[in-house]
């Protein structure tokens, strides 16, 4: 049991709910504050908190702003919060008071005069270091992951008083006192400058309190305290070896780096950088760089290479690779780790797969465990799971030395929602890789601006990659950077816009030409008017086989997909020519399980890689196709899409340099077939979508603007063959430039004109939404209060949802079925969140189950929801 008049920062309960342990209030604190203090001689937390700061920070400023850390939990202190050593309610005696927080109570604290009194010189003292203090006090306090801040009302002034001879907060309240200036006497200097009042400071210092606290408040790092210990001392030792094992101290693995300095053969096993990868070492370059080149010119290995540069140089620690979709982060993520240990052959730094739900860190996978607790696939014990820290929590991710996952976590650190104050202070520390940026929608477009913004200003390095990105949004981006030279938000005339070199490397000074790879390709496209027709698909895809070609069919919806893979079942002369997982003849979309997800991935590479075999392959899959996997096709047969897209899809055509032999002859130059509605004309789709062409009828879709897909169409029938990467400028601009829009609206008359002033109104609205939710650094820690009843997310729409069959069961493939995502709109309506999958059915080849008042079935064509014994859509999504 506690001792009387003691408080406790930490408790472990026994089996039975009755404390075991517990770790003494200032003990806490001291953990928690030496942790701040270390974190800050870190060198980019460092440089970080300068750039926010606007000024160097000395000893004296580190002190302070230690102290406050110190006082994040003084809370606790409250009769309340140390009535929570007896568990339940109903065991607190009499004399006591309910229980209570030390959130808003603290806060309370340093406004009720006569609770205060025990700390009152205290307060007077830190009162003294600048008008930042109140905001600074507040951003620690809230180290729970949202501001707080004082509000009026009713609570229970009570929590504050002695509780008879038990407890006397105003005991523990002036030994915190004592030990803030026993632990930091530097702060208590009368010399120095105020704090730094920034308020992007503000929130750089929140976000680096909550790590501190995290860090301070796991037991592996700072077991509970012992017997006469030193807690001053050991805490600051522990500190330092908490840091290390995490990576966040990265001068070690610089060291090391430096000493070998690995060469770029060495890294990527390449002879020579390409001018694009070669360029990435540029100290030239500024702190936002935008990479435009063509699809398979080794932009990933050119995104590496800046991040070696920037390490060695000691201008990052760490590493935050961002893309699109799942998918495309897991298939980079096997890239990035390679490359990360052929840089460090020896203890390199963690590289994780920060896929919520789908961790990986170094080769190990993640099981959660009850009490926060996990456990990793491949340690036996728990002497190596401390270094995977970071790997342990979605909100930690951006905490590891290198991390590879979607957009959305690092977009988290730019909205109102939990703990988006941490991952913004960790992500200070990185080289943010976005790619595919041409990818966002206009909602998260905003967003990245808004990060990008806020991560430069604390002198964070960020890459963007794309195939080919529109002027507007390359000119919005770019203005960003601090002190931006260009006049980059001037819109650009189309000609401008298509004289701008390509490949190109942009930064807030210049844009600069780069040689092309030398894989140039021309690329003859013809369009089909039998987008409707699968069955006329599949002969195009079986007489392309025939010559013993390698056909790639994307198509723009899963349904669209499936009836293709149908029809050319259904005529194929020679079932051996179909893409096949575990040898069951399949298709490519995004609607199969976590599991099944990687091996259709290596199978696919496998069938139509780099190394792929001789003979007539047929894939059938959706945009999954088109993103990150290394696959090279003879033909493309492909639905019409905006260039942009169009341009990902193309660069999985003639994708590497054959031998003649290795391709039919009638296939030695490069061909798309692009499917379109019957007599090429999208008048149609204004009214009603289809194949994933126009806006839903209960808005939305996967290609709305139909004014960029009429661009597209039309340049086929200009340009019927282009050079790539010559033409790429050209065609993205002539397809998606607001001159070009507005021409084709006006041509169309005043039905797509109405058409184009809703895209342009959805666009707007999205965009307010945006910048309504998004996190504003600029206005003063505190004043900004985080929604409670708002449902705020990286992406605009319904949620997806992620089923979980335990015991696992045996997927088509062969591979266990644990987790299977659900698109949005295939679940029925008003699902509760705590419903489960319920199996009716099961073979060797399928699985159907039950959802709330919906039915499935899950087999090698993916998941499909039934109804009435057909396959419903609802909507038509990839």
């Amino acid at each position: 049991m506690i001792p009387p008049l003691c408080a406790f920062g930490k408790l472990e309960r026994d089996d039975f709910g009755v404390v075991s342990d517990w770790h003494p209030l200032v003990d806490h604190m001291i953990d928690v504050a030496v942790c701040f203090e270390c974190l800050s001689a870190c060198r980019s937390i460092r440089r970080s908190m300068e750039k926010a700061a606007g000024r160097e920070l000395d000893e004296r400023d580190i002190a302070r702003l230690s102290v406050l850390v110190f006082l994040h939990d003084i809370g606790k202190a409250n009769s309340g919060f140390q009535a929570k050593r007896w568990k339940n309610k109903e065991d607190i005696p009499l004399e006591w008071p309910n229980h209570a927080g030390h959130g808003i109570e603290a806060i309370k604290l340093f406004y009720e005069t006569l609770a205060r009194q025990p700390i009152e010189q205290l307060i007077e003292r830190i009162c003294a270091w600048g008008d930042a203090i109140e905001p600074l006090l507040i951003a620690s306090i809230s180290h729970h992951g949202r501001p707080l801040n004082d509000h009026p009302g009713d609570w229970n002034k009570n929590i504050w008083k002695q509780v008879a001879d038990a407890y006397d907060p105003a005991v523990v309240l002036k030994s915190i006192g004592e030990h803030a200036e026993t632990i930091f006497p530097k702060a208590f200097e009368l010399e120095g400058k105020p704090l730094p009042n920034a308020p992007s400071f503000g929130h750089l210092f929140a976000g680096l309190v909550q790590l501190a606290d995290w860090l301070g408040s796991d037991t592996r790092f700072f077991p509970f305290s012992e017997k006469d210990e030193d807690r001053i001392v050991t805490a600051k030792k522990k500190a330092r070896e908490a840091i290390a094992v995490i990576g966040l101290d990265a001068e070690d693995w610089r060291g090391n780096l430096n000493k070998r300095s690995p060469t770029f053969s060495n890294v990527f096993g390449i002879s020579r950088p390409r001018p694009i990868q070669e360029a990435m070492s540029d100290d030239n370059l500024g702190p936002l760089v935008i990479l435009e080149s063509e699809t398979g010119s080794g932009k990933t290995e050119a995104a590496l290479w800046r991040f070696v540069h920037l390490f060695s140089v000691g201008a990052v620690d760490s590493l935050y690779f961002a893309l699109p979709t799942r998918v495309a982060a897991s298939q980079v993520y096997n890239r990035v780790q390679s490359a990360i240990k052929n840089m460090w052959p020896e203890k390199s730094p963690l590289t994780i797969r920060a896929l919520p739900g789908y961790v990986n860190a170094d080769g190990g996978d993640v099981s959660q465990l009850p009490n926060f607790k996990v456990l990793w696939s491949d340690i036996l014990d728990d002497e190596k799971a401390p270094q995977r820290w970071a790997a342990e929590s979605a909100k930690r991710f951006l905490a590891a030395p290198v991390a590879v996952g979607t957009i959305d976590q690092a977009l988290l650190g730019a909205l109102q929602v939990r703990h988006a104050h941490l991952r913004h202070a960790m992500l200070s520390r990185s080289l943010l890789v976005v790619d595919e940026v041409h990818a966002s929608d206009p909602y998260m477009t905003v967003l990245l601006e808004h990060l990008l913004k806020a991560h430069l200003n604390n002198g964070g390095q960020a890459l963007l990659l794309s195939a080919t990105l529109g002027s507007s949004a390359r000119n919005r981006y770019l203005a960003l950077a601090p002190k931006a030279k260009r006049p980059q938000t001037r819109s650009m005339t189309f000609e401008a816009a298509c004289a701008i070199p390509y490949p190109a490397i942009s930064d807030q000074k210049q844009t600069r030409v780069v040689a092309a790879t030398g894989n140039n390709k021309t690329v003859a496209w013809t369009a089909y008017d039998i987008i409707d027709s699968p069955d006329k698909i599949a002969n195009m895809a079986i007489s392309a086989a025939k010559f013993g070609a390698k056909v790639l069919v994307i198509r723009n919806t899963v349904p669209a997909a499936i009836a293709t893979l149908a029809a050319i079942e259904g005529s194929i002369p020679d079932k051996a020519w179909l893409f096949t997982v575990n040898k069951v003849a399949t298709l490519h979309h995004s609607r199969f399980s976590r599991q099944d997800r990687p091996v259709m991935d290596k199978a696919i590479e496998a069938q139509l890689g780099k190394q792929r075999p001789l003979g007539p392959l047929i894939v059938v899959g959706t945009q999954t196709l088109e993103q990150s996997l290394d696959i090279d096709a003879d033909i493309l047969i492909t639905d019409l899409c905006p260039m942009d897209v169009l341009l990902q899809r193309v660069g999985r055509l003639h994708r590497h340099i054959r031998e003649a032999q290795e391709r039919p002859e009638e296939f030695q130059s490069a061909k798309a077939w692009v499917l379109t509605p019957a007599g090429h004309d999208l008048d149609p789709l204004v009214d009603r979508s289809k194949h994933g062409l126009g806006i839903f009828h209960n808005g939305g879709g996967v290609y709305a603007d139909l004014r960029m897909l009429e661009a597209t169409r039309a340049l086929l029938a200009e340009r019927p063959v282009v050079s790539i990467p010559a033409d790429n400028r050209y065609l993205v601009e002539a397809a998606t430039h607001p001159e070009i829009l507005d021409s084709i609206q006006v041509a169309k008359g005043e039905l797509w004109q109405t058409l184009g002033q809703k895209i342009e109104g959805d666009t707007g609205a999205r965009q307010t939404i945006a910048r309504l939710q998004a996190l504003d650094f600029e206005q003063t820690f505190g004043e900004q209060e985080f929604p409670n009843d708002v449902q705020i997310a990286t992406r605009l729409g319904a949620q997806d949802r992620i089923l979980r069959f335990e015991p696992a069961l045996t997927g088509p493939f062969g591979e266990p079925l644990k987790e299977l995502p659900v698109r949005h709109h295939l679940l029925p309506g008003n699902l509760s969140p705590d419903t489960e999958p319920m199996v009716t059915s099961q073979t060797e080849t399928s699985i159907t189950f039950r959802l709330g008042d919906a039915q499935f079935r899950y087999t090698r064509l993916g998941l499909e929801r039934l109804k009435d014994n057909r396959i419903s859509d609802a909507g038509g999504l990839p």
